[in-house]
């Protein structure tokens, strides 16, 4: 019987409908674990969500330099000799003309006095050449002219008589030439007599152009000879403090050598580094805070600020940055070159500021994201990210994704990822502006740590 049963379900199991039948079940049981499946994969994420805020902030940058002097200078030796006297020390204010330093004045002392010995001797040939001949040379000449007017007088008169007598016949014809041969020649004499005193006062003129070149030339050495001996008191060109004594008294200098360093203590600046940004708002400076933290001094600038402050060419390579200027008109005295300043320059407020909650922000592969719920859904939405004020950060949404109305996914967004499925643990999430971001940052004091 058994074995009739057996056969009886082969044959069963052989039939094609049965066959059809069971592929059936098979195939309904395969697709219900898959739908089971299916469904223990899709889950969702809590997220809590806020909303972006729009804030005014205060356009500050802070940044850290010195004091430094306007003037810097390096006074040198301008003649030779040895240092007699250093009548100063480092870190002594002087004013302006103040002695520093004596070089050994006597070879200038003795070459000034010799010249003015020169000078005085060639003033007196020079009066003398003035005066004219000597008194004797000229009463010779003059007398020698007085004696060739008198033979030219007598020779005339002569002649005349000769005519008289050759026309009426008494002499001969070859008197009368005698008569005009002696008038010829007592008046040559006459001119002689006139042009060697016309040259003899030509002679002394060329004596007296040569005695004024002399003279010239005499009165210019005088004249270096004086301010070399001047040189030799090394006096302050301006009002300033003594940094340091390149050399020592008693050493010998020539003309050029450093004696002293020293800065002006009327102008000073202060030198500043600061990002490169900020270079095209320097003239819409509103105002100017610093902090000498060494002195405990505070103080500050806000009028013609455009003119006060200046780009200094050179950046650094390094971090990009640039250094600019401020010149401290009327400074505190007790401010000095190479004190350490803390500043705030304020650039004036910036108007509706995007800002998203620290929280929110996630820093990946990518670079700086935030995520925002879309259908759902998590989206990912790049961003740059700068400065963070109590607990918010400003951002540029470049993709001009975010607005009022989105969602912001705060918590969670560590976990989500783009395109998870999310659900929201806070369906109504704040959009109140925590803080006046920019009457915050005008009340910070300088003593917070500056950023650069």
């Amino acid at each position: 019987m058994e074995g009739d049963y057996i056969r009886i379900l082969f044959s069963i199991l052989n039939q094609p409908v049965f066959s059809l039948l069971l592929l059936l079940l098979i195939s309904c049981s395969s697709s219900e674990e898959d739908v089971t499946q299916t469904k223990q994969k899709e889950f969702s994420l809590p997220v809590q969500v806020g909303k972006v805020v729009y804030m005014d902030v205060a356009d500050e940058v802070r940044a850290v330099g010195n004091i430094q002097a306007e003037k810097r200078v390096v006074v040198n030796a301008e003649v030779r000799g040895k240092v007699t006297r250093m009548a100063v020390e480092e870190g002594m204010k002087v004013k302006v003309g103040s002695l520093l330093a004596q070089i050994d004045p006597r070879e200038y002392e003795l070459i000034h006095e010799r010249l003015r010995a020169d000078l005085s001797s060639m003033q007196k040939e020079y009066k003398k050449a003035q005066g004219g001949l000597r008194p004797e040379d000229k009463q010779r000449l003059e007398a020698k002219m007085r004696a060739s007017e008198s033979t030219l007088n007598l020779s005339q008169i002569e002649l005349e008589r000769t005519q008289k007598l050759v026309d009426e016949k008494v002499v001969p014809q070859s008197a009368l030439d005698i008569a005009r041969d002696k008038v010829r020649q007592a008046s040559e004499l006459l001119e002689a007599s006139k042009a060697e005193i016309a040259a003899g006062m030509k002679g002394r003129s060329e004596d007296i152009e040569r005695l004024e070149s002399n003279m010239q030339a005499i009165r210019k050495q005088v004249a270096v000879a004086k301010l070399n001996l001047s040189k030799v008191n090394i006096r302050a060109p301006f009002e300033g403090i003594i940094i340091t004594k390149e050399i020592e008294q008693g050493s010998f200098a020539e003309a050029g050598t450093p004696i002293l360093v020293m800065i002006g203590s009327e102008r000073l600046k202060a030198v500043l580094e600061m990002p490169q940004s900020y270079r095209n708002k320097l003239k819409k400076l509103n105002g100017a805070g610093f902090l000498a933290k060494e002195l405990g001094l505070k103080f500050e600038y806000s009028r013609n600020l455009s003119r006060l402050i200046r780009v200094i060419p050179d950046a650094n390579i390094y971090s990009g940055n640039i250094k600019v200027q401020i010149d401290l008109p009327d400074p505190n005295p007790s401010l000095f070159s190479g004190l350490t300043l803390e500043s705030k320059l304020n650039f004036g407020v910036r108007k509706n500021v995007l800002h998203v909650p620290a929280v929110s922000l996630v820093i990946g592969e990518k670079g700086t994201v935030v995520y925002i719920v879309k259908d759902d859904h998590a989206h990912l939405v790049p961003v740059r990210a700068f400065k963070e004020r109590n607990d918010f950060v400003e951002i540029e949404d470049f993709t001009q994704q975010l607005g009022l109305e989105t969602d912001l996914i705060l918590r969670g967004s560590g976990a989500v990822f783009p395109g998870a499925k999310v659900f929201l643990t806070n369906p109504e999430p704040t959009t109140e502006t925590p803080f006046n971001a920019a009457d915050k940052d005008q009340k910070k004091s300088l003593t917070n740590t500056p950023e650069t």
